[in-house]
């Protein structure tokens, strides 16, 4: 319905304005209008209310299409607000059908932690560091990272193992070799054994100057080389008995 102004006439008493009863039947017309639209018909709700530029609504259930555009506006939601839509539209946002895109093609969440108890599954990822307290898997052939993976182990501690590399002047490749073991490095001691060295494998071309001495050999034969006055001019080592 149409806002219903009351006639008053030209001027007081001239006898061309509405009478007291079509006047207040405008009234009455105007009144349940606006009691139907924001209220029962009877009564206002109660959980309207407003200022000049503040319209407030106290657990508020809103149905149907909401038309038009808000372009600066705050919506401060309950804690329980559900939206039922299937598409939703934030700007250069879109949600819908359990997708988030973005027209821009990137979407930041700022310095927020994400967290799923179910499966991230994701093209190429570029980001900083990943703190994973399982496993992660992938199904691509490379992993790649910048200069170092750190492995915390089973104590979330101080103390973690890093494996790095030296910064690649040209494209290199470390193959792992299809058994189980340990790596050894040169840090190591104790951990090469006989059954990891084939024989005839070791040649002289292998070993540094004096990289093999008496203390490498498990069983130790010796051989002193003299002179006719009994000065020892040689010593020789050779293993087994």
């Amino acid at each position: 319905m149409a806002y219903q102004s009351i006639g008053i006439g030209s001027t007081a008493d001239d006898g061309t304005g509405d009478t007291l009863r079509a006047g207040a039947d405008k009234v009455n017309d105007n009144f349940v209008e606006l009691y139907t639209l924001l209220g029962d018909a009877s009564s206002l709700s109660s959980g309207l209310s407003a200022t000049a530029s503040v319209v407030t609504l106290t657990a508020p259930t809103i149905s149907g299409i909401v038309g038009g555009t808000q372009n600066s506006a705050t919506i401060t939601t309950l804690a329980t607000t559900t939206v039922n839509a299937t598409t939703v539209n934030a700007g250069t946002a879109i949600l819908a059908a359990g997708s988030l895109t973005d027209s821009s093609g990137a979407i930041s969440f700022g310095n927020e932690n994400l967290t799923t108890t179910g499966t991230l599954n994701t093209g190429a990822i570029t980001c900083g560091a990943i703190t994973a307290s399982g496993s992660i898997s992938m199904t691509g052939d490379t992993f790649s990272v910048g200069t170092s993976v750190i492995f915390e182990g089973d104590t979330d501690d101080e103390y973690e193992t890093t494996l790095t590399v030296t910064d690649p002047t040209a494209d290199r490749t470390l193959t792992l070799p299809n058994v189980t073991g340990n790596i050894v490095t040169t840090g190591d001691s104790n951990t090469v054994t006989g059954t990891m060295i084939t024989t005839d494998t070791v040649a002289e071309a292998n070993m540094a100057d004096d990289a093999i001495g008496a203390a490498q050999l498990k069983t130790l034969s010796t051989l002193l080389i003299k002179n006719s006055s009994g000065t020892t001019l040689k010593t020789v080592y050779g293993a087994g008995a």
